[in-house]
């Protein structure tokens, strides 16, 4: 079951001092680290752009700091849940119960000093207090989150179970005809990347890691391959 924790502040120096704790929290090692934030469709944004819109905000705006928890054996078991489609998902929920539009940034945490977790971290702007009975209906949001995470497993867990009967059959006759004697000593799982949202292709069951560019409309995967596009273009 997914966990969705919700607190408000009204102060913008704390939810910036928040901003900042969510980008650069040290990693594993105690090493600095500078997280990337996004927000809808996988864009990425800065932290600039994050204190402008902080900055900016109408008076009375509320700034909620929304965490979002996995199991890490049932849920998150290989760490290749789509979490950016996931907080996207979460908060147009949160658009479509309140009514409101609700600019937000986001950033992940792939595991610290205090967890090995994988969660998500997000800032939204609500405009505006929220009723009682409009704040209960946020506390349920585990349920559309909950529902999104284990459709994504089972999707997921069936593209391995497929990939791997395939290889297994294939390394079994390979074996039964290898001159050489070393045994076979398994396979390990596909390493996975997120589904290429402009086309659509892997959303469900996601793209191998080895793939630099989506297979479905060729577009670069990453926003490296997209610099790295365009610099031998303009050559």
């Amino acid at each position: 079951m997914a966990i969705v924790k919700l607190k408000y502040t009204r102060s913008r120096e704390a939810i910036k001092a928040h901003l900042r704790y969510i980008v650069h929290r040290p990693g594993k090692e105690r090493e600095k680290l500078t997280r990337e934030l996004f927000h809808h469709n996988y864009l990425s944004v800065t932290k600039q752009y994050a204190y402008d819109l902080i900055n900016t905000a109408p008076r009375g705006t509320v700034f909620y700091k929304m965490t979002i928890n996995f199991h890490p054996v049932k849920e998150d078991t290989r760490k290749d849940l789509d979490l950016h489609h996931i907080t996207s998902l979460t908060v147009r929920e949160m658009q479509e119960r309140i009514r409101r539009s609700i600019p937000f940034v986001a950033t992940i945490h792939n595991g610290h000093a205090n967890t090995d977790l994988r969660h998500i971290h997000a800032l939204c702007l609500v405009q505006g207090r929220l009723s009682k009975v409009e704040f209960a209906t946020l506390k349920t949001l585990w349920q559309i989150v909950t529902a999104e995470v284990r459709f994504q497993r089972r999707a997921r867990d069936r593209v391995q179970e497929r990939f791997r009967t395939r290889f297994l059959a294939r390394a079994r006759v390979l074996y039964q005809y290898s001159p050489s004697t070393q045994r076979y000593r398994g396979h390990q799982s596909l390493s996975m990347q997120p589904g290429y949202f402009n086309c659509g292709y892997g959303q469900f069951g996601g793209i191998p890691k080895g793939y630099a560019l989506c297979p479905c409309c060729h577009q670069p995967l990453s926003r490296e391959q997209t610099i790295r596009l365009e610099l031998r273009r303009s050559l």
